[in-house]
């Protein structure tokens, strides 16, 4: 489907899930990005990106990933997004 329409920002997410589940997390990671540089209001990647390097121990990129995220939710108005990266933001926070 994503040759048919590859600049579909829930395709390529989707892709982003397969390769996680498939273990192949440097790609998931990979193609995260590069949805958020097409689409950076695409506020599920934020705290999906946030997970992956969450489980790559790099505290930090989550950290910066999850507080860009919740500016984005916050301006769109997304009281949910924003409180899901929020509380994910805290629970890193609480783990140092």
């Amino acid at each position: 489907m994503l040759k048919t329409d590859p600049k579909d920002s829930f395709l390529t997410y989707a892709l982003a899930l397969e390769y996680e589940k498939e273990g192949k997390i440097n790609d998931a990671i990979r193609i995260i990005e590069e949805l958020m540089t097409e689409d950076p209001d695409y506020i599920g990647a934020y705290y999906k990106l946030g997970q992956l390097y969450e489980g790559r121990d790099n505290l930090e990129k989550a950290r910066s990933i999850y507080q860009t995220g919740i500016k984005l939710a916050d301006q769109q108005k997304d009281n949910k997004a924003k409180g899901e990266l929020e509380e994910a933001l805290w629970l890193i926070e609480e783990e140092q």
